[in-house]
């Protein structure tokens, strides 16, 4: 049997940019940004992310949508869209409460 997605009821079609220019670096099993402008040597401006929300960091460029990001998450990690939607929208509430993503002006139609 093959399971084929259907339609979301509720799309989020958001699209999110970085704000700021930051690099992202590995460091032993970490993912560490760090700002390469302006408040580099404040250690409040340097975030230490998961596996999975450096993934998804490289997912906020501007062009996908959240349901996008969700998509590509589920399947590279094999988990549960419910549990993708709720991780990722308290991410980026973060990341938006930092200054670190905004939400671009126009969405993919």
């Amino acid at each position: 049997m093959t399971w084929v997605r259907t339609e979301k009821s509720n799309m989020d079609k958001r699209v999110f940019r970085h704000c700021g220019e930051f690099a992202l670096r590995q460091v032993g099993n970490e993912s560490i940004l760090v700002p390469i402008r302006n408040r580099v040597g404040d250690l409040d401006s340097v975030y230490v992310f998961t596996p999975v929300a450096a993934r998804i960091w490289s997912l906020l460029d501007g062009v996908r949508d959240v349901d996008a990001v969700v998509d590509t998450i589920c399947d590279e990690y094999d988990a549960e869209s419910a549990v993708v939607i709720a991780d990722l929208q308290e991410l980026l509430g973060s990341l938006r409460g930092a200054d670190l993503i905004a939400e671009t002006a126009e969405t993919n139609s």
